[in-house]
């Protein structure tokens, strides 16, 4: 990722932890104001300056969760454009889901759109007469939100959201009706768009853009989302459910209409069931509508039984033959089964094809090394989420992780016939460049290797007997989207069993083993340890031994030559 791309995804972080905000109308007059956000974890204050087209906001104070970079927005279209002054360059979006991350004005508003809104008089805030509404879940007596508008202004004055532990309020202040610079609302001369080419100033109703759409990292992706009860803990004033919620659905949206996706989750039925995992909707073509409703339905509830999920997750694509991308977003740790990161080993192991990716969500450092032990062991990333910017923007970059192009190589080694577990490693051929060791028979199955398209070699080494076998295979070309099949056979072993008797009585003696023809010694071994007799698993061909009695004094030392072991012959 370059500098710009890292940049600007701070840049997103705008939104961070305001997501329930102002609905932006058209004609407004003409005025500049100090916006104030005060919420639980952090207070901020912006210079808004409006006109009938546009507005702009750009930070003065807060914390640097928000950097100082200015936003302008067209109020017509939506589209956004953040100003990075350092690196003379901007990004453009229009997305509703992207644009709430760069101005809270959006995101308190998208964040409210679902909401039932109804009339409640009219009030005066700071010297504006405003009429007041409240806001209601559907079904729900009690307020989510209320907001002051001013007709004057043609703008939201102010905006309460009740939460939890607290009530973040957005409000105008030192309000200053008149005309504003026009220049504010214009890319500066000079600047290019972030990823591209220079392009045209901003002008006052610009044409927007076609929506971009993500691409899939693979041809299958589950979600599985924490609906525990921790997740109506709130990020700066809002339940991290709620920012959960609008970011899945915002990305669900942006999917390929023809893309094959599944949603788990677990704690949103019963409180203290570790059981309580559901299969929401299985991998199958996506319905946008249906997957949107699902998600948003979510109550959070009960425990955190991660592994469970991931179990669940696993049984469903144990027979698929294409990697699954699994997502696991959570905002604590494991409460119900000890090991989530040991059983993402063992599913590995057992050959299931996926990547895990897992985004910690407002994690502590213990939670978080828990949750990034189980995103290595999958083979996927681990990003850590803070507030709302930056969950998207983790969520937005595994879903758009480039698709794998590349090919398979499945190796079994066999002797007498029959599958046995060997080691193998594999190389890339133009440097030598390691691509892992593994067992060709673990658990029953054939060492399978996900490679880019290259030519390769592999080497296999028979473990089993003395001395280890070694056979090796250049020049296999690996194609994107096929599967090569390697196989070697190795002979069988002969056994050599060495016993020593003295006066018609077995006894310990020290027995060392050397092929014949250039003295390779292939060890050691008592000839009566544990009253076995010593055994040496060999290679068919010609050796020698000698025995040590070393329980009398001088040693006596006897040898036998020219013994020939035999394939599957003791």
């Amino acid at each position: 990722m370059n500098i710009m791309r890292s940049i600007f995804r701070v840049t997103i972080v705008l939104a961070t932890g305001f997501a329930c905000l102002f609905p932006i109308l058209l004609h407004a007059s003409e005025f500049s104001a100090d916006l104030h956000i005060s919420a639980p974890q952090a207070n901020f204050l912006y210079k808004l300056s409006v006109t009938d087209t546009h507005y702009r906001l750009e930070k003065i104070k807060g914390p640097m969760t928000v950097p100082p970079f200015p936003t302008i927005v067209n109020r017509a279209t939506g589209v956004t454009w953040g100003l990075n002054s350092q690196m003379k360059q901007y990004m453009e979006e229009q997305n509703p889901v992207k644009t709430m991350m760069m101005s809270p004005i959006a995101g308190w508003a998208y964040m409210r759109k679902n909401l039932e809104k109804t009339a409640a008089g009219t009030e005066t805030v700071q010297g504006l007469t405003c009429r007041v509404t409240e806001f209601r879940e559907p079904g729900k007596s009690t307020v989510a939100a209320r907001v002051w508008f001013s007709k004057k202004l043609d703008f939201i004055v102010k905006e309460v959201t009740y939460g939890l532990n607290a009530n973040p309020v957005m409000e105008l202040k030192n309000i200053k009706e008149g005309p504003v610079d026009g220049a504010l609302f214009r890319i500066p001369s000079g600047y290019t768009k972030a990823g591209g080419s220079k392009t045209a100033p901003v002008t006052a109703t610009p044409e927007p853009p076609a929506a971009a759409s993500t691409t899939p990292a693979t041809g299958n992706i589950i979600f599985i989302l924490d609906a525990s009860g921790s997740m109506w803990g709130q990020v700066e004033g809002t339940a991290k459910i709620a920012i959960a919620k609008e970011v899945l659905t915002g990305l669900i949206r942006d999917l390929p209409d023809d893309a094959v996706v599944g949603l788990v989750t677990y704690g949103h039925r019963r409180k203290g069931d570790c059981d309580d995992v559901e299969e929401l909707i299985a991998l199958g073509p996506l319905d946008k509508k249906k997957m949107a409703a699902r998600i948003q339905a979510l109550s959070p509830r009960g425990k955190t039984p991660i592994s469970r999920s991931v179990r669940l997750t696993a049984e469903r694509i144990k027979h698929l033959e294409d990697e699954t991308t699994i997502i696991l977003i959570s905002d604590g740790k494991e409460t119900c089964d000890p090991d989530p990161c040991g059983l993402v080993k063992k599913l590995k192991a057992a050959g299931i094809k996926f990547v895990m990716h897992v985004i910690g969500f407002d994690v502590t450092e213990e939670e978080r090394e828990q949750l990034e032990c189980m995103a290595k062991a999958g083979e996927g990333k681990y990003y850590t989420a803070g507030n709302a910017g930056e969950f998207f923007a983790a969520a937005r970059e595994v879903v758009e992780a480039p698709a794998f192009t590349g090919g398979y190589l499945k190796i079994t080694s066999l002797k007498d016939d029959r599958p046995f577990e060997a080691r193998v490693d594999v190389y890339r051929q133009s440097d030598n460049k390691s691509m892992g060791s593994k067992n060709t028979w673990y658990r029953q199955k054939p060492a399978e290797y996900k490679l880019a398209p290259g030519v390769y070699y592999l080497k296999v080494t028979d473990r089993s007997v003395t001395p280890k076998q070694k056979q090796e295979i250049r020049d296999i070309e690996i194609v994107s989207g096929q599967t090569v099949e390697k196989t070697l056979s190795f002979g069988g072993a002969g056994i050599l069993c060495i016993k020593t008797m003295k006066e018609g009585q077995p006894f310990d003696a020290r027995a060392d083993v050397y092929r014949q023809s250039d003295n390779k010694r292939m060890g050691d071994k008592n000839t009566w340890y544990r009253k076995k007799p010593a055994e040496f698993k060999l290679v068919p061909g010609i050796y020698r031994m000698t025995v040590l009695d070393r329980s009398v004094t001088p040693h006596q030392r006897q040898e036998a030559r020219d013994i020939e072991v035999i394939s599957g012959q003791t």
